[in-house]
């Protein structure tokens, strides 16, 4: 941290804590299910799925926008907040269009695309002043635990707003899915604007301007070779895990036959599953180095996609509320483990630029990959298979591919440099350990100790 550090920082570090909690509000307030049904009513295909999901993906290209201003102001704090709250405003005209009697419903859901990306560039452009600024103010010592810590709370808070949401969709269930979504946008937007409103007093380190030229601030993380080892990894794992993720969804909802209020209660489950583990992934991460964590995370990803494969819609509801619940112990990992690597890597005096990067190109493939994957459905509209006695059609066949093309992460996530991390076996054992773990490898370690000669007492 330079200059003079804050008197009070963990008064500081609450405050940002409970602006993200406000955020995780916001969140599934315009990303629950509801949504999701709310563009149904209006006619929204796959294709357009893929737009909603993929567009803002691919307006993390602003970031470069974003981390060129933060290499040239000496207060990042106004202007963040200024786009930040334009960029979440704009949820409200995507709620209220639809009760304009005089636009034309042809372009009301191609508005409300175009729309949704303007806000989510706007929001993206804040990315590398809001990163960077955490950066200076956050000791290294303790960021990858403030951060899970932070994370715990945040899911939380999550869940407890899906849940909320939940029981408003399961009592409301006679209401139009475009009323359930208004009225959450304008609560959601609420929470948004007083997230961003705690910034106010939250204390911002003198910051590092350069002066070189912006090609070469954008040059120098391409001329890095560790970098780009893990950009390879990170777009490949983005665009093969989103490629089939953002429809996982709609296919519950169309395909599976779940309720709306049940599908919102079980993407509740994550929440919880973050907020159990990432405090452990935190300390591994501190204690380990974030090579061995993500390896060990990114290893686990092909089963979700697995099941969304082999689920049945008598099954369902169980087994996706575990199947998800398990998945967040991945996601989890991975979001502490990348964020953890990408700020210790990245060069203080250029650090927007690398955050910058690392978030635009993955964003890039996973938008591309969410746009492709709705060309994909549509295209393979008709397919159908039958084979081991029920009927596979062109979702399942999505999940498919996404599932074999996840593997090769692994390998790729192994590559990272990281000389002072520990190997993916330490952090394995470490997990052995612990008693959820014993008590599922309890059966295998008695099994081994009689046939060993040493039943266990």
């Amino acid at each position: 941290m330079t200059g003079k550090p804050p008197i009070h920082l963990i008064h500081h570090l609450r405050r940002i804590t409970l602006a993200g909690m406000l955020f995780m509000i916001y969140l599934p307030c315009v990303s629950s299910p509801v949504t999701t049904d709310f563009f149904r009513s209006l006619g929204a295909t796959e294709f357009h799925f893929g737009l909603l999901s993929g567009l803002p993906m691919i307006t993390i290209l602003f970031q470069f926008v974003g981390a060129h201003v933060a290499n040239h102001v000496r207060h990042r704090r106004p202007l963040f907040m200024q786009l930040a709250i334009a960029g979440r405003l704009l949820y409200l005209p995507v709620a209220f269009l639809p009760l304009l009697p005089f636009f034309p419903r042809p372009a009301l859901v191609p508005t409300q695309i175009a729309l949704i990306t303007i806000g989510a560039a706007l929001q993206t452009i804040t990315h590398p002043m809001w990163m960077s600024w955490m950066g200076d103010l956050i000791p290294k010592r303790i960021l990858s635990r403030y951060w899970a810590n932070k994370q715990r709370y945040l899911t939380l808070t999550m869940m407890a707003s899906s849940l909320a949401i939940t029981a408003t969709t399961f009592w409301l269930h006679g209401f139009s899915a475009q009323t359930l979504f208004t009225v959450l946008a304008v609560i959601g937007s609420t929470a948004a604007i007083s997230d961003i409103l705690l910034y106010f007093n939250v204390y911002e380190p003198p910051n590092t301007t350069i002066t070189t030229p912006p090609w070469n601030s954008l040059r120098e993380p391409l001329q890095d070779r560790n970098y780009l080892q893990f950009m390879r990894f990170l777009c490949f794992f983005s665009g093969v895990s989103t490629f089939a993720a953002v429809f996982m969804q709609i296919y519950t909802l169309k395909m599976l036959h779940v309720p709306l209020w049940l599908t919102t209660l079980l993407w509740c489950t994550p929440s919880l599953g973050y907020a159990v583990i990432s405090p452990l992934w935190g300390r591994l991460t501190d204690r380990y180095g974030s090579r061995p964590v993500l390896r060990v995370c990114v290893a686990m990803k092909p089963t979700i996609a697995a099941v969304f494969l082999l689920v049945t819609p008598e099954w369902a509801p169980p087994v996706l509320a575990i199947a998800l619940f398990l998945d967040s112990f991945m996601n989890a990992g991975i979001e502490l483990s990348v964020n953890s690597y990408m700020l210790k890597m990245a060069p203080r005096e250029n650090r927007p630029m690398f955050i910058a990067m690392t978030n635009s190109l993955s964003g890039l493939a996973a938008g591309l990959a969410a746009i492709l994957g709705g060309l994909f459905l549509r295209q393979t509209a008709g397919f159908s298979l039958d084979f081991a006695g029920r009927e596979w059609n062109h979702y399942q066949l999505i999940f498919l591919i996404s599932f074999v093309l996840r593997f090769p992460c692994v390998y790729l996530a192994g590559k990272l440099h990281e000389p002072s991390s520990a190997s993916s076996r330490v952090v394995l054992e470490h997990l052995m350990t612990l008693w959820p773990m014993r008590a599922l490898v309890l059966p295998v370690d008695i099994y081994r100790r009689i046939r060993g000669g040493n039943p266990t007492p």
